[in-house]
């Protein structure tokens, strides 16, 4: 095979390969930012329920009744368990997003 042909091939070779590579870094980027939105709108709804949850504190506070057979109490221990589930569901998004960064090698040069 002469040497014209074998350049041709090696660089058709090479350009596939780029353009492979392009492809995978396009698609890791998309699915790093759609992480990226979901953690920011997690941290958006941890922060209403944290709001939320301080009111019903305040309000269990003035409260005249027994806290333990007022309502407000049930509801501050769903708001708790709603907020530990959203950090327990944050632990897992943020390892996630840092293991495919690893994973990725981070080809963008962008730090997170």
């Amino acid at each position: 095979m002469p040497m014209r042909e074998l350049d041709t091939q090696f660089q058709n070779a090479m350009n596939e390969l780029q353009a492979s590579f392009e492809k995978q870094h396009r698609e890791w980027q998309q699915h790093f930012q759609a992480l990226q939105q979901q953690l920011e709108e997690a941290k958006q709804r941890e922060a209403v329920l944290q709001r939320q949850n301080e009111q019903l504190i305040h309000q269990l506070s003035t409260a005249s009744s027994i806290p333990e057979q007022h309502a407000l109490v049930k509801q501050i221990k769903m708001l708790g368990a709603h907020l530990d589930a959203l950090a327990k569901d944050a632990a897992t998004f943020n390892r996630h997003v840092h293991n495919q960064q690893r994973a990725t090698g981070n080809f963008s040069g962008e730090q997170p």
